[in-house]
């Protein structure tokens, strides 16, 4: 079988298990292609079975979408997206969604071309928030995305920590409606399992 066959069966696998079908945003098999093209894809193995994996992807600067406008960033030539990433159900509490984050991270890095990396997050998934903030991302928007659905857009800056000061904004992280309200003016630095802490942006990021 080939790679990218075991990852569109690992992703179906991973799908199927899942009660909030809507956590999970699938590719299709032609944009995994473009994905294995661009080479930021890492999978994991138990023998011969595929048992999870991550990947990264770099969007073309002209996409309607695009995550920069919502993070503050101008030069969306040097942004590459954390796309995706799944786990078969048995093996997960190995931190190896964690793991494959740092890898990827290491290798974007290492290529010299991107100063960002930008993610969505589904805002009541607490499992991939607290992901992202162990790798080091922070919330910048939290906005209407892929047709209706509402996710938090984050963002990893690659050679310098994105500051924050000041006093913080202690938010239950499911509710959504205040990151909906007023997260165009807070950056979420942390997130405790309950809580997110946001600080007010300054002029730059906003």
């Amino acid at each position: 079988m080939k790679e990218i066959e075991k990852v569109l069966k690992l992703q179906e696998s991973v799908h199927r298990q899942l009660e909030d079908k809507e956590v999970l945003q699938t590719l299709t098999e032609e944009e995994f292609k473009e994905i294995f093209g661009q080479g930021f894809i890492v999978g994991v193995f138990d023998g011969e079975q595929l048992i999870a994996s991550r990947s990264m992807f770099i969007p073309p600067v002209d996409e309607p979408e695009h995550l920069a406008d919502d993070s503050g960033i101008q030069d969306k030539e040097s942004v590459i997206y954390s796309e995706i990433s799944f786990i078969e159900p048995v093996y997960r509490g190995q931190k190896l969604q964690t793991r494959m984050g740092e890898y990827l991270i290491d290798e974007v890095t290492r290529d010299g071309r991107f100063k960002y990396c930008l993610t969505t997050v589904m805002p009541t998934n607490a499992a991939s928030l607290k992901d992202k903030f162990k790798l080091g991302f922070k919330i910048m928007a939290t906005k209407y995305k892929y047709n209706g659905k509402r996710r938090h857009i984050l963002r990893l800056d690659l050679h310098q920590q994105l500051k924050v000061s000041g006093e913080a904004v202690k938010v239950r992280y499911n509710d959504v409606e205040w990151s909906m309200a007023y997260g165009d003016d807070y950056i979420g630095d942390r997130f405790d399992g309950e809580f997110l802490y946001y600080y007010q942006k300054t002029e730059d990021l906003k």
